[in-house]
């Protein structure tokens, strides 16, 4: 009797445990084409990965621990669908892992590779939202869409007191001797009531070539070059910090939405290299609005428009096109972008349009189209 009283009080003790944790698989899958009417002088059809939300497989776990406390983690890996390669520089868990307590009363404490708050308040009310990579400010210098992640981060998210919301994340540099080498601080606030919604946020990114950008070199030892591609900051990629404040405000109205967002971002203390022929401080100013409206409740169409006035160029793009969910989980996106450049690029070249990733076209115009399908699970 004794022997089966305890069996059962163990049985009920693992079935409790087990119903007081959970881990979840996850994932999405997005795939595409794009039809681009220059890159290099010529047009071109390709395939690309990603084009509306990044492809990804993540894990997501959460542990009661009582009294309204719960130990979370989310290990996250992006992939290239076209390919089954790694992204985000080749990691194993490039877009997110992390681990942390969380509260509803006190609020969520994390430790690892986490977003900013430019990523995870500003980027949300931007174009980037609706159209990832293609829907970004032109070569993303105001991290909208998650240029970089942060390392070794600690980050703290307080619970909402009426709408509104804090954030801020810390990552000490880990350079024996000089606490300020590779730092990063990210700070920002949301407030939401009704259909109104804002958002603050603020990042300071110390010696940004090696802390974000994934440089094995810092600016100046022998064989650096800019670790950034595009055009629109690369040659500004050495700088000594790279600050960003952002700021937007969103209103729902009815079956449709509008935002506006502004970002200041500077490349302070430039070091002039083979690959950065620059130097001082370099200044954008961007300006964006979009919005939204849900024709049918599977069916919406957007449109955004961003000016970025950059230290010696200016560029102006557009986005639209709809939407269409076939189900809860799969839809399908289209989008046309426009994008003018003009003055001189930070590599010190006649500027030219480079939407994204797509490569540079050969004139200051560049149009593309893209068709994807994304599935998530």
């Amino acid at each position: 009797m004794k022997k089966t009283t305890l069996a059962a009080a163990l049985a009920l003790a693992a079935g409790a445990a087990h119903a007081q944790s959970s881990v979840t698989l996850y994932g999405l899958v997005d795939a595409g084409l794009v039809y681009v009417n220059n890159q290099s002088g010529h047009a071109n059809l390709e395939s690309v990965t990603g084009p509306t939300s990044g492809s990804r497989v993540g894990l997501r776990g959460a542990e009661d621990l009582g009294g309204g406390l719960s130990a979370i983690f989310t290990l996250e890996n992006g992939f290239d669908t076209s390919n089954g390669k790694l992204l985000q520089g080749n990691r194993l868990f490039g877009r997110q892992a992390f681990v942390g307590l969380s509260s509803k009363q006190y609020g969520t404490l994390t430790l690892g590779r986490q977003y900013d708050t430019m990523t995870d308040l500003i980027g949300a009310f931007a174009g980037t939202s609706m159209w990832a990579w293609l829907g970004t400010h032109p070569g993303d210098f105001d991290d909208l869409n998650s240029t970089f992640r942060v390392n070794n981060a600690i980050k703290y998210q307080s619970p909402a007191i009426a709408g509104l919301q804090f954030t801020g994340l810390f990552a000490p540099g880990g350079v024996a001797g000089d606490f300020a080498s590779n730092r990063i601080y990210s700070l920002g606030l949301r407030y939401a009531h009704g259909p109104f919604s804002a958002a603050l946020a603020y990042d300071s990114i110390d010696d940004p070539s090696t802390s974000v950008l994934d440089s094995a070199l810092a600016p100046g030892a022998a064989g650096y070059a800019s670790p950034s591609k595009t055009p629109q900051f690369g040659g500004y990629a050495s700088a000594s910090a790279w600050k960003i404040f952002g700021a937007a405000l969103g209103y729902r109205i009815g079956n449709g939405s509008v935002n506006f967002v502004y970002t200041n971002t500077r490349f302070e203390d430039i070091v002039p290299t083979a690959s950065t022929p620059n130097s001082g401080t370099a200044v954008f100013n961007s300006y964006e609005i979009n919005g939204r409206y849900s024709i049918t409740p599977a069916l919406f169409v957007g449109l955004s428009y961003d000016y970025t006035k950059a230290r010696d160029a200016k560029y102006q793009q557009i986005d639209f096109g709809p939407n269409y969910a076939l189900s809860r989980r799969t839809d399908i996106n289209l989008v046309g972008v426009w994008q003018h450049a003009s003055g001189v690029d930070s590599t010190g070249h006649p500027a030219v349009a480079s939407i994204s990733t797509l490569g540079q076209s050969s004139t200051p115009t560049q149009v593309a189209v893209k068709l994807s399908l994304r599935h998530r699970f």
